[in-house]
């Protein structure tokens, strides 16, 4: 399955700005071949193209006074930072916040000089600036119980980048959560996926079985092999998620659901504005609730989200996740029922 054509542009310009050097001028004949050895199949004018684009944005130098023509970063002065503005430093910022768990170290560290000036730029500004107190004005809150991120070895984070970028095999320690005794295992990595506060290599084990969900943290070592990735015949990351793949203990035969529920009104009016997806219907029912009608993803996602609002739901259909929703809700009313608490009897 061929990747998105958007996917390969920006891991195709994340490369070239990697590839730009900071003291020297490269041509771009040179940062045509160094994203060639870098596995990066790009022609000479599609990288001028991109050079000329990330100059507009970035701050990059072209000596034009030779033959061939030479690009490397800006160097900073003593009082600040040149060819960056301070909306291109508040974008960078950002992106330093917001995106570390989903870069390779290898790329976060050949931009720490780019942080760095972001940084400053945006620390020359005054205290009154809006544009330096923007951070502090939006913050990203998540609709649920947020945890906290478990710890990942830096040295596991590092080697597992540079598998995916090099696309090679590796030999891991990895302890699974079943049985927390580390084992260890020859995996073929297909990607990262991030899922809450923790990340998850996806990668298959060879012999075209189907991939598995490492959470990183559980990683003790990672060691890359100097064999290729083996992929599976037409499984990409995407399709692998796109499967139910993930949904860990969850059928992945039947990764969409034609969900009917019936809700008061009250989540009625936030499912209006809000809807679960693109063709919900709703309808409104004799006994004054509301039957909504959806094709949801059939995840956990899905189960906590009727679990969560369970005095103000009820599954209709399909009947095994009716069933099932109603086993959890006896198990938990079980629970609560008259009597010593759990509490009361460990006292006792």
């Amino acid at each position: 399955m061929p990747s998105h054509p958007k996917h390969d542009t920006l891991a195709r310009l994340l490369e070239l700005l990697q590839a730009i050097p900071h003291r020297r001028y490269a041509s771009a004949p040179e940062l045509t071949q160094a994203l060639a050895e870098r596995g990066c199949a790009v022609n000479l004018r599609s990288v001028q193209r991109d050079l000329q684009m990330l100059r507009e944005h970035l701050p990059l130098e072209l000596r034009d006074d030779s033959k061939p023509h030479g690009w490397r970063w800006k160097s900073t002065s003593g009082d600040g930072i040149t060819g960056m503005s301070a909306p291109e430093a508040l974008m960078v910022a950002l992106v330093e916040q917001h995106l570390q768990a989903a870069l390779p170290a290898s790329l976060l560290d050949s931009f720490v000089p780019v942080f760095e000036q972001a940084r400053q730029r945006l620390g020359r500004l005054g205290p009154q600036s809006g544009t330096l107190r923007w951070p502090d004005k939006v913050r990203a809150i998540s609709p649920g119980l947020v945890a906290q991120a478990p710890a990942v070895r830096r040295s596991v984070r590092r080697a597992l980048s540079e598998a995916l970028l090099a696309d090679r095999q590796i030999d891991a320690r990895y302890a699974p959560g079943s049985t927390g005794q580390p084992a260890h295992y020859r995996l073929h990595p297909l990607g990262l996926v991030l899922r809450g506060a923790v990340g998850y290599l996806v990668a298959t084990q060879g012999g075209g079985g189907p991939p598995g969900f490492y959470a990183l943290h559980r990683f003790q070592q990672v060691e890359l092999r100097p064999e290729p990735v083996q992929h599976p015949q037409g499984l990409t990351l995407e399709s692998a998620l796109s499967q139910g793949l993930g949904q860990f203990g969850l059928p992945p035969e039947a990764p969409q659901v034609a969900l009917r529920l019936a809700c008061d009104a009250v989540l009625a009016g936030l499912l209006t504005e809000t809807p679960l997806a693109p063709d919900q219907h709703m309808q409104p029912m004799a006994d004054g609730r509301f039957e909504v009608q959806a094709t949801v993803p059939n995840s956990w996602e899905l189960r906590w989200w009727i679990l969560g609002r369970a005095a103000a739901v009820e599954v209709l259909a399909p009947a095994e996740l009716r069933d099932e929703v109603a086993a959890s809700l006896t198990a938990a009313a079980a629970r609560y029922a008259p009597g010593p608490s759990a509490d009361t009897a460990m006292r006792r």
